[in-house]
């Protein structure tokens, strides 16, 4: 199992839809660094998963594969609003193609749910949602993000999708990041909107991570994985910091002798999160900038911008 979640930054310029998951597979004993969040080749849309990697594992597998096979999908000609009709056949495909009866078969997907989250060229703005199962056994895309606890509700654009394990627990961690952020008003029955969202979700889900497994293995565990989707057809994998010097990459634990050149979210603390990014720190030739080069560390913090985070720049004339 696990915990999976998606929302978007509006307040940015431009925005971007923020997927996170933690890094726990269980077989015979946990494994705290397996990738659950995938980028489709196409660019501008990812897919995660809870429940059984034995089962979900095989259904992704497939997906991309069909995805890449067919020229409007793989070149986005075909807008992510059609792509989860796509999706939905593909994976009800799979299951048809599955020899048990139908009853074992629900009971063995009971726990899978799938969340898509991508960029429509077509309506120039996010179309996120989640993969479930129904009665008859068959997968069907919904929009509907979480409620939030009271006394805090999503505004128009603040959406918020979670699946998987430990919702209660998780929520109980982000009303505590929320309280301190948004405080609740005096009255009980007035609503704190949440107009945007910055790193909240993933700070909540780091917090719940850190606590120890108490009696028996939990179904989460690992780093945060991190990818970001933008609207120009653009994915992102983020390297976490959970730690001095612990770093972390679609869940894997970075080696010391890997230099990473992806932004960096540093959530090491319990303060608020931040991005590093590690190029702000490389210095540029006197001759492409015209005055010389103060280099600050190699984690500088800056603003973002969407330059900053693809690792380019443009160099002005000498």
């Amino acid at each position: 199992m696990t915990i999976t979640l998606a929302w978007v930054r509006h307040h940015l310029t431009p925005p971007e839809i923020v997927i996170a998951s933690d890094s726990r597979l269980r077989t015979r004993g946990p494994m705290d660094q397996a990738q659950k969040i995938y980028q489709l080749r196409r660019g501008d849309c990812c897919l995660s998963f809870c429940g059984d990697a034995q089962i979900a594992y095989p259904l992704f597998v497939q997906v991309s594969v069909a995805l890449d096979n067919h020229f409007r999908t793989s070149s986005r000609a075909l807008d992510v609003t059609s792509l989860t009709g796509r999706i939905e056949k593909m994976l009800n495909n799979m299951i048809d193609a599955w020899k048990l009866p139908t009853a074992e078969k629900a009971e063995e997907l009971a726990g899978t749910t799938i969340l898509f989250a991508g960029w429509s060229w077509r309506f120039e703005k996010p179309h996120i949602g989640i993969f479930k199962l129904q009665r008859d056994c068959r997968f069907q895309f919904h929009r509907a993000g979480v409620k939030l606890p009271h006394p805090w509700r999503a505004g128009a654009k603040a959406d918020l999708f979670f699946i998987g394990d430990y919702k209660s627990e998780y929520f109980a961690k982000l009303s505590d990041i929320l309280q301190q952020r948004y405080p609740a008003p005096p009255k009980k029955q007035n609503k704190k909107i949440i107009l945007h969202w910055d790193y909240e979700p993933v700070e909540a889900l780091q917090a719940l991570l850190r606590e120890p497994d108490v009696g028996g293995i939990r179904a989460i565990g690992g780093a945060p994985q991190v990818v970001k989707v933008y609207p120009f057809a653009q994915t992102i994998p983020i390297v976490v910091r959970t730690g001095k010097g612990t770093h972390s990459l679609l869940g894997r634990r970075l080696f010391v002798w890997e230099v990473t050149e992806y932004p960096i979210l540093d959530l090491s603390t319990r303060r608020k999160a931040k991005i590093l990014y590690p190029k702000r720190a490389v210095p540029v030739p006197d001759r492409v900038r015209g005055r010389r080069y103060n280099p600050r560390g190699s984690d500088a913090e800056e603003s973002r911008s969407p330059e900053d985070e693809l690792g380019s720049f443009d160099a002005a004339d000498s």
